[in-house]
């Protein structure tokens, strides 16, 4: 069994004044540089809270984000999971596109499970289907907050208020609804899995036991939040057929990047 070093992150929440995530640039194209796989674990982008005034400029900064990246590393496999911020059918239509245009780039909706891996955003509180998670997600389709709304957002971030009640709530819960939801997409083949990678909780998490599985979480570049990149270890071969088989899901597989 061939051995290669992936990366992971979650809730960039990038568009949006609270994000933080310039600061953790030079660390990610760092990850990106020395990496076979990159997951990028859903709301990388936030559509609702974006500061352009219009989604045609929002998608365009989006567009030269992740030209910008996956151009610089073509060596480096790289795989966008959306979440409940980055679901909206425009987004996924670019990825798509975006997906023809460069072989080293993959994108689906719900999870990638690489071997004994898997990545999912995590956002499946009572909704334990693909189908009740696309119903769920639907409501973050509207159109972007009122300016005055972004400054009340800010403040309420700078006074650490979110990482407060993500702090405060406890690990197994989310977990817990982690784990029905994989049942039920996974099958048998649940019984694969060992190690989840999610986000969404916006809590950093390494090896987080419950029902036998270890749950990691780089929590968010969010303003008073804690972030940060984690590292796996992955068989270049288990990638290839993680990508194979998001077919089902409408996603084009594509080369596996190996390093």
């Amino acid at each position: 069994m061939q051995t290669a070093i992936g990366h992971t992150i979650s809730d960039l929440h990038l568009l949006t004044t609270r994000s933080s995530a310039a600061k953790m640039m030079p660390s990610l194209h760092h990850a990106a540089s020395e990496a076979g796989l990159f997951v990028l674990n859903g709301d990388i982008f936030d559509f609702q809270w974006s500061f352009y005034p219009d989604l045609k400029r929002s998608l365009q900064y989006v567009e030269d984000w992740i030209d910008d990246l996956v151009e610089q590393y073509p060596r480096c496999q790289f795989v966008f999971i959306t979440g409940n911020h980055d679901s909206l059918p425009a987004y996924e239509e670019l990825l798509e596109d975006l997906s023809g245009r460069y072989a080293n780039l993959a994108w689906d909706p719900f999870y990638l499970k690489v071997g004994e891996k898997v990545f999912l955003h995590g956002d499946v509180h009572h909704s334990p289907t693909p189908e009740t998670l696309a119903a769920y997600r639907s409501r973050w389709h509207g159109p972007p907050h009122k300016p005055w709304t972004h400054t009340v957002y800010y403040v309420f971030a700078w006074l650490r208020i979110p990482r407060l009640i993500h702090e405060l709530t406890p690990a197994d819960r989310p977990v817990a609804d982690v784990i029905t939801y994989l049942k039920a997409e996974l099958g048998p083949h649940f019984g694969d899995v060992q190690d989840v990678y999610y986000g969404h909780t916006h809590k950093p998490q390494s090896n987080f036991l419950q029902q036998g599985l270890r749950f990691h979480n780089t929590g968010a570049t969010l303003h008073g939040v804690r972030s940060r990149i984690q590292t796996f270890l992955y068989d270049p071969a288990d990638l290839e057929r993680g990508l194979q088989e998001r077919n089902h899901h409408h996603v084009k597989p594509v080369g596996a990047g190996v390093v």
